[in-house]
């Protein structure tokens, strides 16, 4: 089964505050729920990738909202801006159609 990870644990770590190894299990189970929920809300799997930083930033805030050392008010606010984030993509074009591979 491929790894449909984006990010590397460092950048988990970092996004939440963290130097230690502790909670990479958690962190990484919360980035593939991020990308399984853009997925299922129309966002074609060929646009989610580390280079693309609109992606990285709504990943980063779903993990941000959901890792359970966040606090209560900014949680809702990184919950929040996600969502925002996966409404704007899935009504463009850019992020629900796949494209050709060349000049991206």
């Amino acid at each position: 089964m491929p790894d449909n990870r984006i990010l590397d644990e460092a950048t988990l770590r970092k996004s939440v505050g963290l130097k230690i190894n502790k909670f990479d299990e958690e962190l990484k189970g919360l980035e593939l729920s991020a990308i399984k929920k853009l997925r299922l809300s129309g966002i074609h799997s060929s646009k989610i990738k580390k280079d693309d930083s609109y992606i990285v930033t709504t990943i980063l805030a779903y993990i941000k909202g959901n890792f359970r050392f966040t606090e209560a008010n900014l949680a809702i606010r990184f919950q929040q801006v996600f969502e925002d984030n996966k409404n704007f993509m899935r009504s463009t074009k850019e992020y629900t159609q796949e494209s050709g591979e060349e000049n991206e």
